[in-house]
């Protein structure tokens, strides 16, 4: 016992009430103690069979044409095979695949039907990744991956970006009555829209003597249309190039330019062909 409760004997009766009241505490704060431990033990032990999904990038940029795999992983100590997973386009609300060890996909939208797979063999060992084939444009957004098993669920996040390369560049040369030298090059199918530059075939940057038009094209991708301008420039090689910056991939196409010559200067120049030919001829005739 408390030494203060010998004053019990001794008619203490203050003294007696305070060893009460700090028993009372001293009980109090152990209960407490031991009531956290069990928390924090409990609390240790859900964690451990929680179901846990990772994903190796939460922003992924894909390049249009290409196939992709949004990578992720389930963690659980539970059987990865006896969980079920579903893939959402969230800004479309389109389930993409939807995955029960017993049906496989159900419920997929018509648009990924033969272009979104999981790998089957690899479920058990908590591989949930998605692979898109052949992505477009459309395909860029937010993509959801929601787990559950019997007694929990978990969901995550990925959004994937979709860049495009064109088509290879064209370059024609309209007439041009003036005499200005007009080179056009023309190309569509690219997203975010390229830069374009132009130079001869000494190496030397034309881009300055040009101008690029960007306009819509289909699928959400731009067309470009650029128009080098040239005043007695000479024949020879020129360059188109068109680059998208983000996947730091571009096209080029080369045009050879040969000056041509007026019809009246060909016949002009015939003429005095002919005419020196006959005083050739004349003057030798009469030296016979």
């Amino acid at each position: 016992s408390h030494p203060l409760c010998e004053c019990v004997s001794q008619g203490c009766s203050s003294l007696c009430s305070d060893c009460a009241q700090l028993h009372r505490v001293h009980t109090a704060r152990m209960n407490y103690l031991l009531h956290t431990l069990i928390l924090l033990a409990a609390a240790e032990m859900t964690t451990a069979g929680r179901l846990k999904v990772k994903c190796k990038e939460e922003r992924i940029m894909a390049k249009a044409g290409e196939d992709d795999v949004i990578q992720c992983r389930l963690y659980s100590k539970n059987k990865a095979g006896s969980v079920a997973f579903v893939w959402k386009k969230e800004d479309a609300a389109e389930i993409i695949y939807n995955y029960t060890a017993s049906h496989g996909s159900r419920g997929q939208n018509p648009s990924y039907r033969d272009r979104a797979q999981v790998f089957d063999n690899e479920i058990r060992k908590g591989n949930v990744s998605l692979r898109l084939r052949n992505v477009t444009l459309s395909d860029s957004g937010t993509y959801s991956l929601s787990v559950a098993s019997r007694s929990q669920r978990t969901q995550t996040q990925v959004f994937l970006s979709i860049r495009a390369v064109g088509t290879p560049p064209v370059i024609h040369s309209p007439s041009d009555d003036l005499g200005l030298v007009v080179l056009v090059c023309e190309s569509s199918g690219w997203y975010p829209a390229p830069s374009v530059s132009w130079e001869n075939g000494l190496g030397e940057n034309l881009t300055r003597y040009s101008h690029t038009e960007l306009t819509n094209c289909t699928g959400g991708s731009v067309c470009v249309k650029s128009t080098l301008e040239m005043d007695n420039w000479p024949s020879g090689n020129y360059t188109c190039l068109m680059w998208n910056q983000e996947l730091d991939e571009g096209l080029s196409s080369s045009f050879i330019l040969i000056h041509r010559v007026p019809l009246g200067t060909v016949i002009g120049a015939t003429g005095a062909s002919a005419c020196a030919f006959i005083l050739i001829v004349a003057v030798c005739w009469s030296w016979w």
